[in-house]
């Protein structure tokens, strides 16, 4: 599987050398609204997570026995699926990515990442669109992504 590039801001970083570009963002609203519509078709219960990450945005659903969480990167249309961790909340760190089909199929106009794509080893060096970028760097070096999905998903911003 080809490496995976990482578009501007999916880390959460928004600054580019020699130029102030709008950082990219994704509605949360319609994400919100989405994940609800969605959650009636099925017939299921979903919360909204609001403002706990600025990374990325969060849905519980609440597919019985178990919980599901739909998150949504704030810059970019990915979307992911996870586990709660052991205490029931969001996953932890590292997150518990799942491939959830009942619920991938409804989110079309929005990239759905596979777990093989969410864990995929992530090496700093092997991402050039990030390389260069001072302070977006200095924060992964500091946190230590190891997934691709630990790096898209993350908890430092």
């Amino acid at each position: 599987m080809p490496k995976m590039n990482l578009p501007y801001g999916a880390t959460g970083g928004y600054y580019m050398p020699g130029e102030e570009p709008d950082p990219p963002s994704i509605s949360k609203s319609k994400f919100y609204s989405r994940c609800e519509s969605i959650a009636s078709k099925k017939n299921v219960k979903c919360e909204v997570i609001s403002d706990l990450f600025s990374n990325f945005y969060s849905v519980k659903f609440f597919f019985l026995p178990k919980l599901v969480y739909g998150l949504m990167n704030s810059a970019h249309p990915f979307v992911a699926f996870c586990l709660p961790d052991e205490d029931g909340e969001i996953g932890g760190i590292p997150m518990d990515f799942i491939d959830f089909e009942e619920l991938a199929r409804e989110f079309s106009g929005y990239r759905v990442m596979k777990v093989s794509e969410l864990n995929e080893q992530f090496y700093l060096e092997d991402h050039e669109e990030l390389r260069d970028i001072g302070p977006i760097k200095k924060q992964v070096e500091y946190w230590n992504p190891i997934t691709i999905g630990d790096a898209m998903f993350n908890y430092w911003d």
